[in-house]
Formats: C-alpha cells, sequence, structure tokens
C-alpha cells in the first residue's frame, strides 16, 4: 500500500501509529533521505528506512513515544561498531531519524445535550475531540450536526451509554441531580482522561456524600473535577461552556494542578 494512503486511511479511522522519516544523512547508510516507515502499537511496521539494527532501534523509539504519548523525537544514529552511540553496522556513515506520533483523538463525552452542552460542542468542534452527546431527549438531539454522534438514553441515563477509555474527557452537564449520579457512578467505574460534573458546591457536596455512603473510594472522587470548569467568573451557558473548555485543554497539557504535582 502507498504509504500516504496509509496515513491518511489511520487519520480518518483514528488509528495511532508513529511516522519516521529519514531527515539526513552523512556517509554510507542504508537508506537516503526521505526514507520512511509506520510504527504501530502493536510493534508492526509499514515501509522501512534500511532494515537492520537502525530499523529495529527506531522502532523501539517509537513505540516508547506511543507509549508515553510524546509527540515528536529527533535522533542521530551513528552506523558503526565504534563509537559509544554506535548501532553496531558496517555502514559507516550516519544517520538522522525525525519521529512523529499521531494518535487517535480524544473523545468528548457531555452527558447532558441542553444549553451548555450544545455551547460546549460549538467550542470543542474546533479542539479535535471526537464527540459523542448523550441525553435522554430526541428533540434535544436533534439539534445537534451530523458530524457529532449522539446517543439517546433512558430518563435515568441509565441505557445506551457510550464505552469509556483512557482517552476520553467527560463533561456531566445533564437536567437533573439524579442523572448526574447516575451518571457519575457509571463513569466512575472507568479509567478515563477527564472527568468534570456541573453544579454548585452544595450540590457537589451532596452527591460526594451519597456516592461516599454507597461505597465509592474518597481517592476516585478526588478526582471529579466539580464544579466543572476553570474559575473565570463565568455566568451563563456560553461562559461556562468556555470555562468547560479551557479545563479540558489544561488537562490535555496536564497543566491542571492535581495533575502536576
Amino acid at each position: 500500500m502507498d504509504l500516504f494512503k496509509e496515513i491518511s486511511e489511520n487519520q480518518i479511522t483514528g488509528k495511532a501509529f508513529v511516522l519516521a522519516m529519514v531527515v539526513k544523512t552523512v556517509g554510507s547508510t542504508p537508506r537516503d533521505m526521505g526514507a520512511k516507515m509506520l510504527v504501530y502499537p502493536d510493534g508492526s511496521i509499514s515501509g522501512t528506512i534500511g532494515g537492520g539494527t537502525l530499523e529495529h532501534l527506531v522502532a523501539k523509539e517509537c513505540l516508547a513515544m506511543i507509549r508515553d504519548n510524546n509527540q515528536h523525537l529527533l535522533k542521530s544514529y551513528k552506523l558503526n561498531d565504534s563509537s559509544p552511540d554506535a548501532t553496531g553496522m558496517a555502514c559507516g556513515g550516519e544517520a538522522e531519524v525525525f519521529m512523529e506520533l499521531f494518535r487517535a483523538p480524544d473523545k468528548l463525552i457531555i452527558f447532558g445535550g441542553g444549553h451548555i452542552g450544545r455551547a460546549l460542542a460549538k467550542i470543542a468542534d474546533d479542539l479535535a475531540f471526537n464527540m459523542i452527546v448523550v441525553d435522554d431527549r430526541q428533540e434535544v438531539l436533534d439539534n445537534y450536526k451530523p458530524s457529532i454522534e449522539t446517543v439517546l438514553t433512558d430518563e435515568n441515563f441509565s441505557s445506551e451509554l457510550p464505552s469509556i477509555d483512557k482517552n476520553s474527557y467527560i463533561v456531566i452537564v445533564t437536567h437533573g441531580h439524579k442523572c448526574d449520579l447516575q451518571v457519575l457512578t457509571y463513569v466512575l467505574k472507568h479509567d478515563c482522561a477527564y472527568l468534570g460534573m456541573i453544579g454548585s458546591t452544595r450540590k457537589v457536596k451532596k452527591t460526594f456524600e451519597e456516592l461516599a455512603k454507597s461505597g465509592v473510594k474518597e481517592s476516585l472522587l478526588e478526582k471529579v473535577h466539580a464544579p466543572i470548569g476553570l474559575d473565570i467568573g463565568a455566568e451563563g451557558p456560553y461562559e461556562i461552556a468556555v470555562a468547560i473548555a479551557a479545563e479540558l485543554i489544561a488537562s490535555q497539557r496536564r497543566i491542571l494542578k492535581d495533575e502536576s504535582e
């Protein structure tokens, strides 16, 4: 398969990979500048930058990038068996390889498609999220454009709920305390990247007390951003959505206080 076609298909399907490309060569090397290969999370490779030890070392670096979520890496490899950073190859030259991680887009799941959810979806549309909006009202979900996946649940938000993984960002803005509690109970059973719930300090406290009585560990409740959003003095649905979006970005950049300590 043509490598560029494969890259395009990966981006459409959201498949994670690292693109490794030889960007500079000195002396004798297995492949010329511009040689490329793709490395996938399972260790499989498409394309080649020359095979042998060089390719093995680069693939190892690519897998580490996927594991650690590192976006870019530029590294030089000496293709000899004598220098401190040698590859053990006999070519005698040097290759500089640039590696770039392309990972699946983060998933933003908004529980509650009302005013705040709708405003947040508009803002987040430019933040490279794959979005899912969950609500129990079909007429509310009908207001969302086709590019946003919508899920119709029951009036208690207890059925047809989407799957959650470590790349999921969860925003709980349903139309009532009971539904918020139901959704939060569901989400806390999963490992996700971010979890925020709307509500006053009093409402949040009441919700947490109910969950604690049901056996939910305090360490899990401490991960919930509630009240949701950065404190910017927001008023009204759109400003609240801006505050939530700002907190989502901060979480993605790993600069929220509880993630940097």
